[in-house]
């Protein structure tokens, strides 16, 4: 973990004001050990970016990506679509989701991307932020 905040704080420009932070995306936050995540209680506690109120991706998703259903036990979560074409599963529903295309979800309630039709950026907030927080669903098999 200490090799990863060096090598953010290498690859990352931070100004910390007394009241505010403003710093870049570096291709290590997007890329890196970190996965688009910009900031949640899996930075360490030292770091500026360690937050138990809030988690924020930037996350990039290439074509024919997939992920298991899933649900996060406590924490609602907004998800924008900046460019691309992808399609979730929410709750049961199949969505495509195009720039400007966004969802909220509730706590609880199931997601899932489905497939990557072209290469997608998105941006996710959930808050709050809290360790073992996504939980797997098995999914039911029809007959």
């Amino acid at each position: 973990m200490q090799k990863i905040i060096k090598d953010l704080k290498d690859k990352t420009k931070v100004k910390k004001g007394q009241n505010y932070v403003v710093a870049n995306l570096s291709d290590e936050t997007i890329r890196g050990d970190m996965r688009g995540w910009v900031c949640g209680h899996f930075y360490p506690k030292e770091s500026i970016f360690h937050r138990n109120d809030i988690e924020i991706c930037f996350k990039e998703l290439k074509v024919g990506m997939s992920e298991e259903l899933h649900h996060h036990l406590c924490s609602f979560e907004f998800l924008l679509v900046l460019s691309g074409k992808v399609e979730y599963e929410i709750d049961g529903d199949r969505h495509v989701m195009t720039p400007g295309v966004f969802y909220m979800l509730y706590p609880g309630n199931t997601e899932r991307i489905v497939k990557v039709h072209e290469e997608t950026t998105v941006i996710a907030i959930r808050l709050p932020s809290v360790p073992d927080n996504k939980i797997f669903v098995k999914e039911k098999k029809n007959g």
